[in-house]
């Protein structure tokens, strides 16, 4: 459940620091991956149907404070809600087929290219688990820290032949931080997240506070519930806003 769509908020740039080793030596990054899908309780995260997470996104340097309600449906539907008072709401979502990003400053458009990619890959609910069949190769490639936790480091290359970056902690096995390049309309923008805070839903555990560093500004985003359903009766179908860029 990691938080690829509140960035969208804005775009920023931020790049993990700390000391890079060498990669020999270092603890397979399967058996790293391994360990935190096990401590998070993945398995049972995999099998939710329906997942609806809810809580709020603070970026104190612009005085923006929203509220968000996450909706996922297996097997890799998604939409989220951002309401950010006195501006609006940003509507991110994904029908299995389709992805859109509906915003007050850009209207809607559809999701393409690396963007598309992205949503897609994390819009399925193994991806949260880190399932090793996601991914085309994965290698620990340091020890570091994130913030001042040491970690470490793991590149991802996913199956679209996109890199992320985990960074696990040696003591607990949870991931304490992630880097990745998102894909926006002003460019590819680098970004930091700093995960703490896990706590258990059900049979499975979420950081519940979630700070991303982008273009030197923060945006921290808190997880107040997170409800887990069957999927039934439930639907995640394209905005009639976006049905004309369909057609076009």
């Amino acid at each position: 459940m990691r938080n690829a769509y509140g960035i969208r908020l804005i775009a920023a740039a931020g790049f993990m620091a700390g000391s890079v080793a060498s990669a020999q030596g270092l603890p397979p990054a399967a058996t790293l991956v391994a360990k935190y899908s096990q401590t998070i309780g993945g398995a049972a995260l995999m099998k939710a149907q329906q997942l609806t997470t809810k809580g709020a996104l603070a970026m104190t340097a612009a005085g923006i404070n929203a509220t968000f309600e996450l909706l996922q449906l297996a097997p890799n539907r998604m939409q989220m809600t951002t309401t950010i008072p006195g501006v609006g709401s940003i509507r991110i979502g994904y029908d299995g087929t389709t992805a859109w990003s509906i915003d007050p400053m850009q209207g809607p458009r559809l999701l393409t290219g690396k963007e598309l990619d992205a949503i897609k890959e994390e819009a399925d609910p193994r991806a949260s688990a880190r399932a090793p069949e996601l991914f085309s190769s994965m290698q620990t490639v340091a020890d570091t820290t994130i913030g001042t936790e040491r970690c470490y480091m793991v590149k991802l290359t996913w199956k679209s032949g996109r890199d992320t970056f985990d960074c696990y902690s040696p003591t607990t096995g949870l991931m304490v931080g992630s880097s990745n390049v998102q894909s926006t309309p002003m460019g590819d923008i680098p970004v930091v997240t700093v995960y703490s805070d896990y706590k258990k839903f059900g049979d499975f555990m979420v950081p519940t506070k979630t700070t991303q560093t982008m273009m030197g500004q923060q945006q921290v985003m808190t997880i107040t519930s997170v409800e887990i359903g069957n999927g039934a009766g439930v639907t995640i179908a394209v905005p009639a806003e976006i049905q004309p860029l369909i057609k076009k």
